[in-house]
């Protein structure tokens, strides 16, 4: 594969033909459609690039507008979603944050964290074990090896290990390889999460077989590659053309007769040399982040607390 993305259908559906070993299903609703993909054995994880495990994604036009009354409906989806791949009940919950809060299209999962309905401080004050309307859940905002000089993974470890959960769910902005697809695509799997992989900085795996208890990862993509951007320009003009010429193959040249993926490939060789490894954000993301984190918390929230 030629392009980044952490998204499992996107993966999925680069590829070029059917894979065995893949299960999928989609609903489509008056705002969006949810896809449910589970990749079940080894050979189909090797060819889609992703671990094994179920995968639910919503996708809209855009997160940001969606009315009231369609919002309330993706939320209600998304704590269903995070209810179903980690089969919550009673947990004590551990909500881990990453990104760097200071880097707009990463502060993703720390924006959420401030929205997260934080308990384990009274159930400890009351000696408590059991509520009826609450769950114990704690929140984590790791940062980054950059500013922390920490592994990321090994504070979660850390914290996990000193706390005890029995629930870690791990929030993260994600790399897309289509730009209509950013801030729009909201994907919960229990897979589990390699930091950092979308953008080639991947420190490690955060699972169940690493952390040794129930993982959920929640993502959105908020940037692509510099190649990707240029690829769905030249595809988005070729489109154009077709409605206004018949020699559009002419025009374009070689790059009409070439695939989705072997167009971005030759395109990442040109810019490289200049632009290296860019990753490009939407100039819109500070605002987008406001409405994308409430979203995933209010999700959260609903799921995790039964009186919520």
């Amino acid at each position: 594969m030629y392009y980044r993305t952490d998204l499992a259908y996107e993966a999925n559906e680069s590829l070029a033909q059917k894979v065995e070993g893949i299960r999928l299903n989609t609903r489509n609703f008056s705002h969006g459609e949810v896809v449910e993909l589970e990749i079940i054995d080894d050979e189909a994880e090797k060819q889609v690039g992703k671990k094994k495990g179920k995968y639910v994604t919503y996708e809209t036009k855009s997160l940001k507008n969606l009315s009231d009354e369609s919002k309330n409906e993706v939320v209600s989806i998304l704590s269903q979603a995070i209810k179903d791949v980690s089969g919550l009940g009673r947990e004590r919950v551990l909500v881990v944050g990453l990104g760097n809060r200071n880097i707009t299209a990463d502060a993703l999962g720390p924006k959420t964290l401030d929205k997260i309905k934080v308990t384990r401080q009274f159930f400890k004050a009351y000696n408590k074990e059991f509520d009826q309307d609450f769950n114990e859940v704690s929140i984590l905002e790791p940062g980054v090896l950059g500013t922390t000089g920490i592994e990321t993974i090994n504070t979660i470890v850390g914290v996990v290990e000193k706390i005890k959960p029995t629930l870690l769910i791990i929030i993260d902005a994600l790399a897309s390889r289509k730009m209509r697809r950013l801030c729009s695509v909201i994907q919960v799997t229990d897979a589990g999460i390699e930091p950092g992989s979308g953008i080639g900085n991947m420190q490690g795996s955060l699972n169940k077989d690493t952390i040794g208890i129930k993982v959920v990862a929640i993502g959105i993509p908020t940037v692509v590659d510099t190649a990707t951007i240029v690829n769905d320009t030249i595809e988005m003009m070729e489109e154009v053309l077709r409605d206004k010429t018949e020699d559009v193959g002419q025009i374009m040249g070689i790059l009409s007769d070439l695939e989705y993926d072997e167009k971005h490939a030759f395109i990442k060789e040109i810019l490289s040399p200049m632009y290296g490894e860019s990753i490009v954000t939407p100039s819109s993301v500070d605002e987008q982040m406001e409405v994308l984190s409430d979203i995933l918390a209010e999700s959260i929230n609903k799921a995790v607390h039964p009186g919520y």
